[in-house]
């Protein structure tokens, strides 16, 4: 017969969810403060004692009676924030901070001993709790629930030094035999911590909380004793770029601020349904050098240190949302992609609020991983970025940063000059056209066309036509009609200036024109028709040359074959090593042949190269080298040479504004670029083009890259294409990437492969300086 069963737990459960879950003491603390926060305290004081290892917890909040502390306390994970209502608290100021009922075992982190004191506004008792937790420690097989802890009164609440004690409500927790020594260092960093996890802007005046250290002295430490919290809120909203944001239902009302200055006010509808149960409140301020140096010298630490975008869940820190080396939001991975384009978490400081339902948003359980992914944590993280942030970050690139001066400013003084004026009704005119996006209000003082017609820009009256028609102001379209009618006649009475200047003008554009072609002529390949008898013998000297090194190279290669033909054939008596040794001797006359099949090649190649050049070349032919800049060479080369012949791809050369100056054999740069182009085009490539790039101190790398076939590695080994005699095709020779390779070792330089070797795509490097 079957039978019902319950679980048992052990006493160990209480390190699970105390010691072991909450092992920092800082959040131990921050645990207790949520609890005095959602029992609507109006005061939290924190005082600690070194001498007699306690720290004391006291807020004025509803506190408990002895029934709510063995109902409700003392039941494990027991919340009534998890059962309250959010319909009727949803706007209130007060909302739950948690809702996992176990941020209680938190004393347990700070000490071993617990002393609980508490009283309600309709109950004059003092109901006091007595808790050791190393009674669950001793005996792993004790059930948790039969471990004893005293339920007792208190005719009064324990001695505090510096705190006042609850006088209608509150709670007193008096921690003893703690776990850490606390001094006033580390009182320090819980005041800063507590400042961010409280109230981070100085803004807050609904709760107090006050930190005090018991030392024998009655005067108050400062940065010790006192009220915790900061002056953020002036610096942050007089000397900074910032933007609020309300995400509230199904509208997004966003608010931008420059230095003081309301810049825009617009509304859009919300299209994040997994966020219409909350409300969204977000303040996030770009700080400039200026505003660095200001937060620096007030606060006593830089702002990177401070944190960035702290989120609030219902009044209360989630961490580590915020914190210096927190990248929740992906800011910083952005940042990487463009310095210029975007902002990371050191260029901005922020608060979101979230006013949730029990539930709807939940902490991861560490209380310090911030929050369980899920589709609503996503949706509001995705809210943030781009509704606040991206907003806030196209008006700081697209305004700001623009005015490099602007960084030293903490005024915006900078807004009122045109091209300023330009950049904000640039970005307001920007909003107008997009869609759903309503714009309240603009500051029309700046977001305006400027008194000058020479000023006054297509962009400037495009954005401010989209701006009249999408608020339908016929002020505004009057203001476009009078600025066109200046251009109009600012066109006009210049115009007819222009036409006396141009009829004396005229003859120095001839004269520019006439010496601009002089120049052209006097580089590498500037255009000549008339080839006098001199160049014309130089010509063919150079082409008897390169014909002379094929003669020789193809004797070369004649001589050998007949050697190979000579001992093909072996006598029949010879023995195996002599047969080997014969091998041996027509494997190394195969290889001269080759080479040799190869110089003849390249120095065909160069015959062409000169012959091609017979009607417009402007080199020295006297010698093989010049001096001179080789990527004017290369940019002529392509303009003159390549360009307009038919069954070739498309050649085009990307100078990049660079020169390299060095000497250099014209003819070979030729061979170089022709075979590369022949390749191409044997790969049926469309175009190819090749673009320069500085590499290292004086040299430069030039990228070849085409639209062909690429590589089949199935049939080619990417790895030989340079080898001598190596062909990717049944009928190639094997030598154009060869030849490519020994011209550029000539020149001191390389060419490699570039990429995953499935694509043609080089890699060329010229060094500079002589060779």
């Amino acid at each position: 017969m079957a039978k019902s069963e319950t679980f048992r737990i052990s006493s160990y459960l209480k390190d699970i969810i105390g010691r072991d879950l909450v092992t920092n003491e800082f959040v131990a603390i921050f645990e207790l403060v949520k609890n005095s926060f959602d029992a609507g305290a109006s005061r939290v004081d924190i005082e600690f004692n070194p001498d007699e290892h306690s720290i004391i917890i006291v807020d004025d909040g509803k506190g408990m009676s002895e029934a709510d502390i063995r109902d409700k306390w003392l039941f494990v994970a027991y919340s009534e924030k998890a059962l309250t209502s959010y319909r009727d608290k949803i706007r209130s100021p007060t909302q739950f901070a948690g809702s996992k009922g176990i941020g209680r075992f938190a004393c347990d982190t700070l000490g071993s001993e617990l002393e609980l004191y508490s009283r309600t506004k309709d109950d004059r008792k003092i109901s006091k709790l007595l808790i050791d937790w190393t009674k669950f420690e001793r005996d792993g097989s004790e059930e948790f629930q039969e471990v004893v802890v005293t339920l007792e009164s208190a005719s009064e609440f324990p001695d505090i030094q510096w705190a006042p004690a609850p006088e209608e409500s509150g709670t007193v927790l008096l921690i003893k035999n703690t776990r850490h020594d606390w001094d006033e260092n580390w009182i320090k960093r819980l005041r800063s911590d507590l400042a961010k996890l409280i109230d981070p802007f100085g803004t807050t005046e609904n709760v107090a909380v006050s930190t005090w250290l018991v030392n024998g002295s009655e005067n108050a430490l400062e940065g010790v004793d006192g009220p915790v919290g900061n002056k953020l809120a002036e610096l942050l909203r007089e000397k900074t770029s910032r933007i609020e944001v309300k995400i509230f239902g199904r509208n997004i009302n966003t608010i931008l601020f420059d230095r003081g200055r309301k810049i825009y006010e617009i509304r859009e509808p919300s299209p994040y349904e997994e966020l219409e149960d909350c409300k969204i409140d977000g303040h996030v301020y770009f700080l400039n050098k200026s505003a660095k140096s200001t937060f620096t010298r007030r606060m006593g630490v830089r702002p990177v240190e401070f944190g960035s975008v702290f989120l609030f869940l219902n009044k209360f820190r989630v961490f580590p949302v915020g914190e210096e080396f927190d990248d929740t939001l992906g800011l910083n991975r952005r940042k990487q992609q463009g310095q210029a384009r975007y902002l990371g978490t050191r260029d901005i400081i922020g608060r979101v609020d979230v006013i949730a339902p029990p539930k709807m948003f939940r902490e991861v359980s560490s209380r310090d991983a911030g929050l369980v992914e899920d589709a609503r944590s996503r949706a509001l993280y995705e809210a943030i970025l781009r509704h606040m942030i991206m907003r806030l970050e196209r008006y700081v690139v697209g305004v700001n940063w623009q005015d490099k001066l602007d960084q030293d400013r903490d005024t915006a003084e900078g807004l009122e000059t045109d091209s300023a004026r330009e950049r904000v009704l640039s970005i307001i005119g920007s909003l107008a056209r997009t869609k759903d996006v309503e714009i309240i209000y603009y500051d029309s003082d700046i977001a305006r066309i400027s008194d000058d017609p020479d000023r006054i820009t297509d962009s400037a009256l495009k954005a401010m036509s989209e701006l009249a028609e999408s608020r339908g102001d016929p002020t505004l379209l009057l203001q476009i009609e009078d600025a066109r009618r200046r251009i109009e006649e600012l066109k006009a009475s210049r115009e007819e200036a222009q036409q006396v200047a141009k009829r004396a003008i005229e003859e120095r554009h001839r004269a520019d024109a006439i010496i601009a072609r002089l120049q052209q002529q006097a580089d590498f390949l500037g255009s000549s028709r008339d080839v006098d008898v001199e160049r014309v013998q130089l010509l063919m000297h150079q082409a008897t040359i390169h014909l002379g090194h094929v003669r020789s190279a193809i004797a070369n290669a004649a001589h050998e074959v007949r050697i190979i033909l000579n001992d093909a054939v072996p006598p029949e008596s010879i023995d195996l090593a002599e047969l080997e040794d014969l091998f041996a001797s027509i494997r190394q006359s195969a290889r001269r042949v080759s080479a040799s099949i190869a110089g003849a090649s390249l120095s065909g190649d160069r015959l062409g190269a000169v012959l091609s050049f017979a009607p417009n070349i402007r080199v020295d032919l006297q010698t093989d080298k010049v001096e001179g800049d080789i990527l004017q060479f290369f940019s002529e080369y392509f303009e003159v040479r390549l360009s307009n012949i038919p069954g070739i791809p498309t050649a085009k050369f990307e100078s990049s504004n660079l020169g390299l100056t060095r000497q250099f054999s014209p003819v070979d740069v030729a061979v170089l670029i022709d075979n590369l182009l022949d390749n191409a085009r044997k790969a049926k490539a469309s175009k190819i083009e090749f673009v320069a790039s500085r590499k290292g101190t004086n040299g430069v790398s030039i990228k070849v890259t085409d639209d062909g076939l690429g590589i089949d590695q199935r049939k080619v080994d990417p790895s030989k294409i340079f080898e001598r005699g190596y062909s990717g095709s049944d009928t190639g020779t094997g030598l154009g990437l060869y030849s490519a390779r020994q011209i550029l070792q000539e020149m001191g330089g390389s060419i490699s492969l570039v990429g995953d070797g499935t694509r043609a795509d080089f890699e060329i490097f010229i060094p500079g300086g002589k060779q």
